[in-house]
């Protein structure tokens, strides 16, 4: 949990004891800026059946003696709640000076799993699944900051027939060949375009292979294994190069040589159904799902409840983050943990819509493949560009840091900044703005705090009390961030700290051009500290989605 001052509660209380029945949806925080606190006296008002001025008037002066407040305003059926000027900076600063980080956490002992990319170990990570990552990276983080004990899983598929068909495809178009990473992925693209559309040529191709890796062959479970490997080692240095590090690789194989996938045909036993052979159970809609084939293989989905199963013995809440093609699946499964076994812990599914760059789709199968890699390769040449035009003195070493820096950080922000529901299409010159809604206009207004503050040298003393419009404008915007991410965090949003990072930087660049710091006489004192603690809260926030700040830009 969160640790930081907070009046709304002692604000909710004093209402509730004019009006019991008041309560959260009634009391909101102001986003706007038209006031801090917004009583909302609609509800009350019908279910009492009195006038708002009645209800204003009730609680007003009781409002007005709590500490924090400096205003209460009637505007028909709301009740404004202003705090005073100096109420955010103060408490901001008290938690930095003495805890060394606003919100300050107190450590939960819920433990948190966030399952993400599991990406098929059949070729590299294109940009449409990097969003996965970022996605489950970045939530990974902010659970972490709010105080909850948090790890990360890749479930490595390597079972089923995308693995068989790298393997086959191999196989068949470069025998003899060592396996790396540019021949698996060629074998694997041939021999789809070989089965795509060709039934029983699959059936010949793919099916005898999954059939021998189910019955347990020694050979071809260590050769697929050997692959995917191969793969998966590619995967996971090109999420390295974006900052994302997963905690465990967890392998489906492990779930067909152990006993967890026949314990949960056990589990399930009084309701398995046969069809020609095959297995199935019935859902409360009458759908059918197949967890076994007439040839006795397994199919992914009786293998993914193993894995839930094995997922929920050291985890309170598991969060699963996947494509939207995934819905459906997501929502059979979590059916099945529910109402058919004895699944304890909290599970959520965030799904993602896909990705295009610059209006391309893709599809590792097809081909037409642009890997993170390549994006990032590519982000980090035009960040070269635009950071030498505006910076020509700069050395060669330090440029190649900043753009380094800058393509990681604009990667990262473009996808992270969209609705995971909406599709995000990457254009290089949105996400390399520094003048837009993108991570270098960020990262510029961090470097700009930073270099005010080098400036300035030491100023503790804070002698004014008055506070320009952009001063508190920017003292509230920091104030908030606990608020931001205590959203983020209930709705597993992590778009919100992107939108907070922005709105942070908008308000500090307005503070920037109105409120002169060095030089300011008896004003000094307080921006520097408001410039201080602007650097370290956007440095905190902009690091849970990957903003990798610098000193100079």
């Amino acid at each position: 949990m969160l640790l930081f001052d907070d009046p709304y509660e002692q604000v909710l209380e004093t209402i509730r004891d004019g009006y019991p029945d008041a309560n959260k949806t009634d009391l909101t925080y102001d986003r706007s800026g038209h006031a801090d606190f917004s009583f909302r006296m609609f509800r009350l008002k019908k279910q009492i059946n009195t006038s708002f001025d009645q209800i204003a008037s009730k609680v007003t002066a009781e409002i007005l003696k709590i500490p924090a407040v400096r205003k209460v305003a009637q505007e028909s059926g709301y009740l404004n709640i202003f705090l005073r000027d100096e109420f955010f900076l103060e408490s901001v600063d008290k938690y930095l000076s003495e805890r060394k980080q606003y919100p300050d956490t107190f450590q939960d002992p819920e433990r948190v799993l966030v399952e993400h990319t599991s990406t098929n170990p059949t070729g590299p990570i294109h940009i449409g699944r990097t969003r996965n990552s970022i996605i489950g990276d970045s939530l990974a983080r902010i659970l972490a900051r709010y105080g909850y004990r948090v790890s990360t899983q890749y479930f490595v598929n390597d079972s089923g027939k995308q693995v068989a068909a790298l393997y086959k495809g191999f196989k068949m178009y470069h025998p003899g060949e060592p396996p790396a990473i540019d021949s698996l992925l060629s074998g694997y693209q041939k021999i789809y375009s070989e089965i795509k559309d060709d039934r029983e040529k699959e059936k010949d191709l793919i099916e005898p292979v999954i059939k021998r890796y189910e019955s347990g062959d020694s050979e071809i479970i260590g050769e697929i294994r050997e692959y995917c490997t191969i793969v998966l080692e590619g995967i996971r240095k090109s999420l390295s190069s974006i900052g994302i590090k997963i905690d465990d690789y967890v392998w489906e194989s492990n779930f067909l040589r152990g006993t967890e996938l026949e314990a949960v045909f056990e589990m399930l036993d009084n309701r398995l159904k046969d069809e020609n052979g095959a297995t199935y159970i019935e859902l409360d809609n009458e759908t059918k799902v197949y967890l076994r084939r007439s040839n006795g293989t397994s199919l992914y989905i009786a293998r993914d409840i193993a894995y839930h199963i094995f997922k929920a013995l050291n985890s309170d809440w598991i969060i699963d983050v996947l494509g939207e093609d995934h819905k459906e699946h997501a929502a059979r499964l979590s059916q099945i943990l529910r109402d058919f076994m004895d699944f304890k812990p909290r599970l959520d599914v965030v799904t993602y819509s896909f990705m295009s760059l610059e209006g391309s789709r893709f599809a590792t199968r097809r081909g037409n493949i642009v890997s993170l890699d390549d994006l990032l390769r590519r982000t980090e040449e035009e960040a070269l560009k635009i950071v030498r035009e505006k910076r020509p003195d700069m050395m060669e070493e330090k440029l190649s840091e900043v753009s380094k820096k800058v393509a990681v950080s604009s990667v990262r922000f473009n996808i992270i900044r969209v609705n995971s529901s909406k599709p995000v299409d990457f254009k290089w010159k949105e996400a390399l703005s520094f003048d837009g809604d993108a991570a270098p206009f960020i990262m510029y207004a961090y470097a700009r705090a930073r270099r005010i503050l080098e400036k300035a040298g030491e100023e503790t003393s804070v002698d004014s009390r008055t506070y320009l419009k952009e001063e508190r404008a920017l003292s509230r915007n920091l104030y908030l961030y606990p608020i931001i991410l205590q959203d983020a965090v209930s709705n597993l949003k992590p778009e919100l700290i992107a939108t907070y990072c922005l709105d942070l930087a908008k308000a500090f660049n307005e503070f920037y051009a109105n409120c002169p710091v060095i030089g300011s006489g008896p004003e000094m004192g307080k921006r520097i500290m408001l410039t201080s603690a602007f650097s370290k809260i956007l440095r905190d926030a902009g690091s849970l989605i990957g903003i990798e700040f610098l000193e100079e830009m």
